[in-house]
Parts: structure tokens; C-alpha cells; sequence
């Protein structure tokens, strides 16, 4: 408890970090406390292979995370793809490995209330963690497809986890919701067997694990082979069953470019 109160510390308040420690960014998509509990194996793994402090860090929301990614505050930031996309391209940020399977997204409903048609949408609120998410991204574009505009049709409201965003369903705050297979594996189950899925849409590319520009070719070439043992090891396997997840795979050109048709919003929803 004493080490997990410790590295949440820290994670909050980065500028007491040692001066030589090595920085793991993770994107906010859970609270800071289970953030650094289900990384935890990770950052163990990596502190014992490369012989120096490894802390976790992240950021309040997605944009002030990929603020921070970009200005090289993480040696490795985990990060959604379509972000890691836009700092490969524009900053020289090199992908190392991807998670796999895919992400999907999903519109989701309380079952006391069910979605049964998009129209129902109307005039109400959809609850999503961050207009940032790809996920988010996705369903706008599908109810967009739909004949339904959020901010002219229904309100977005932003909540700080997946597990907001259920209760925001539960609780009658929101009358939809958008998270995905992975993050629902997450919530709580007196929370998750209360939501239906209205509509999935497949084929999201994952998170990716980033190495910052200022890093030598050699040390990112053996992250790149200790992030793959690691999710081929014991440990590692647990792990990644513990965030929903199977494998660690080599990031790739094609795999990436998936998400290039986000791009253009993405950069839309940065900018100031």
C-alpha cells in the first residue's frame, strides 16, 4: 500500500520524480490509483531489465496527456493510436509495439432505459470520457451518418473514466454512452450488467507504446525487444489479461495507417 500510495504520488506531482528515473506515460483512461495498480507488472519489469527508478505517469485528460507526450515528458508514453499517429508524423516519435486485439467502440444504453432506435438520441445527452477518444470520434461520425449532429441534435457531456460513464447512464444523467469492449471488462459488474449495447463498431486500432525522439536507435531497438518478451512472459501474459488484452505486436506502417481517416478531427478537437 505504502508503494502504490508512493508512485500515485508521484504520478500526480511529476516534478518529484528522481532526476534519473525512467518515465512510462499512460493514458488516462482509468483514475491515477488504478492507472498505476494494473500497470504496476510493467513498470516492475522494466525497472529490474534496465537497472534504474521507472515511474508511471499520466496526465488529468487526453489532451493535457498528449500535451505532455509531446513535449517528451515520458522515455515511453501508451497512448491511443490516432494520437501516437499525429507524433510520429509531426514530431518523430517512434512506435514500438501495438496492443492487440483491435479496440472497438460502443454505444451503450441502461437497460432501464433502452436505446431502441438513434432517433431516441435526440434532445438528450450522450456521455463519452473524452471527445478525444477515436472511440468518441467513431459513434459521432456514425450517428452524423444517421442524420444526427451532437451540440444540434444532443448534448456531449465528458466524464473522467468508463466507469463515470456508466453511471452517468445508471443514473439517468445521460440516456447513452460510449465506451468500448475492453474498457467495459474493467468497470465494475454491478455496473456493466446494468448496460446494454446498442451498436459496435469494429476495427479501432489499439494503443500503441511510443518511444520519444531523444532516445538512441539502440535503446529504443532493446525496449522494443524487452516490451515484446515482456507480453510473452508469465507476468507479462497476466498482465495483459488484467487490462483486457492478449499480445504485445510489433508496430507496423500498414496497421497504423488504419487510423489516418481520424486525423483530420483529431487535429480539429487539438487545437486551441
Amino acid at each position: 500500500m505504502a508503494r502504490l500510495l508512493l508512485v500515485c504520488w508521484l504520478a500526480l506531482f511529476p516534478g518529484l520524480a528522481a532526476a534519473d528515473a525512467f518515465l512510462i506515460g499512460v493514458h488516462p483512461m482509468h483514475s491515477m490509483r488504478m492507472l498505476v495498480e494494473r500497470f504496476e507488472p510493467l513498470r516492475a519489469y522494466l525497472e529490474t531489465r534496465l537497472g534504474r527508478p521507472v515511474h508511471v505517469e499520466s496526465a488529468v485528460d487526453f489532451k493535457a496527456y498528449f500535451r505532455r507526450t509531446l513535449e517528451g515528458d515520458f522515455d515511453l508514453a501508451i497512448i491511443p493510436a490516432h494520437l501516437a499517429r499525429i507524433a510520429q508524423k509531426d514530431r518523430g516519435f517512434q512506435p514500438l509495439v501495438q496492443f492487440l486485439p483491435d479496440n472497438d467502440a460502443l454505444l451503450v444504453c441502461d437497460t432501464a432505459r433502452p436505446l431502441s432506435r438513434p432517433e431516441l438520441l435526440r434532445h438528450r445527452r450522450l456521455a463519452v470520457i473524452d471527445p478525444l477518444a477515436v472511440t468518441v470520434m467513431a459513434v459521432l461520425g456514425r450517428l452524423s451518418a444517421q442524420g444526427l449532429e451532437a451540440g444540434r441534435d444532443f448534448s456531449v457531456a465528458t466524464y473522467h473514466s468508463h466507469a463515470g460513464v456508466a453511471q452517468a447512464l445508471t443514473s439517468g444523467q445521460a440516456m447513452a454512452g460510449v465506451t468500448t469492449t475492453h474498457a467495459m471488462q474493467q468497470i465494475p459488474d454491478a455496473l456493466r450488467g446494468r448496460l446494454r449495447v446498442v451498436a459496435r463498431l469494429t476495427e479501432i486500432p489499439s494503443f500503441v507504446v511510443l518511444a520519444k525522439p531523444a532516445l538512441p536507435p539502440a535503446q529504443v531497438r532493446r525496449l522494443r525487444e524487452l516490451l515484446l518478451a515482456f507480453s510473452r512472459s508469465r507476468v507479462g501474459q497476466a498482465f495483459l489479461r488484467g487490462i483486457a488484452f492478449s499480445a504485445f505486436a510489433p508496430a507496423e506502417e500498414r496497421r497504423l495507417r488504419h487510423v489516418d481517416g481520424y486525423l483530420a478531427a483529431t487535429r480539429k478537437a487539438l487545437a486551441p
